[in-house]
């Protein structure tokens, strides 16, 4: 098991434990949330400790993207995402084969 999916199996688990099973609306406006977090995310802006930064909104995207998937009833294993950029970009995909609007500009999120 990689260290991105024992860390985004770890950050599931917690989230779990804190809240009940958002609705498709709530984990969009969550995706949304943090797509916007990972957005904001420049050169010019990074302070000492960016890395962990970065990666913590990597991971609170995966998990509010997991969450919306779940929320839909696709079945999502944080294992499938061993490659963390395909695996965001399929399962995008998906939602919105399901109809699910998300917007293309998504997709870009990992490319930060």
């Amino acid at each position: 098991m990689s260290m991105y999916i024992d860390i985004l199996d770890t950050a599931l688990r917690q989230r779990s434990r804190r809240v009940d099973v958002p609705t498709v609306a709530e984990a969009m406006a969550e995706l949304l949330e943090c797509r916007n977090r990972l957005g904001s995310m420049t050169t010019s802006g990074r302070g000492e400790d960016w890395t962990a930064d970065a990666l913590a909104d990597q991971v609170a995207f995966d998990v509010a993207l997991i969450e919306l998937a779940r929320s839909a009833g696709i079945e999502c294993d944080p294992a499938a995402f061993e490659q963390p950029d395909r695996s965001r970009t399929e399962l995008i995909r998906t939602l919105m084969a399901r109809g699910l609007r998300l917007d293309e500009s998504v997709e870009t999120t990992s490319e930060q």
